[in-house]
Order: structure tokens, then sequence, then C-alpha cells
């Protein structure tokens, strides 16, 4: 379920992001951006606040445990 791309995208929600910014910190398009924070998102991995047309993505805090073992691991 998490590739490298898709990995990068959850560590790059550890400070919240729209989609655009989160296309921006990983170096992904913006429709990419958007698929792989759906399946984020579907695996409970995030959480997502929609206001206006913007939405902000957030980790959850299994994804933050999850990011928490892997950078003790290193």
């Amino acid at each position: 379920m998490l590739g490298r791309t898709r990995a990068a995208v959850l560590a790059s929600l550890r400070h919240p992001a729209t989609t655009t910014e989160t296309a921006d910190r990983v170096g992904i398009s913006l429709p990419s951006a958007s698929q792989h924070t759906t399946v984020l998102r579907n695996a409970g991995l995030i959480t997502t606040t929609r206001t206006g047309t913007a939405v902000l993505h957030t980790l959850t805090p299994l994804s933050t445990a999850l990011l928490r073992n892997d950078s003790a691991t290193r």
C-alpha cells in the first residue's frame, strides 16, 4: 500500500497541507497528489477538511505513530 511516493506524501503531512502544497513538497503533479491523499484517507492514515475550495490534509494518530516508529528505526 505504501510505495515510495505515497510514503513521501504521508511524511510530508507531518505539517498539515493542502493538496497543492503537498504536490509542491513532494514534487509530484496535483492530480497525483490528489490520488495519493485519497488512498491515504481511505486507509485511515489522514483526515481531510474542506474549507471552501481548498482541502487541508492532516495525519491521524495512527499515521503519526507509524512515522514516529519509522524514524526511530533509522
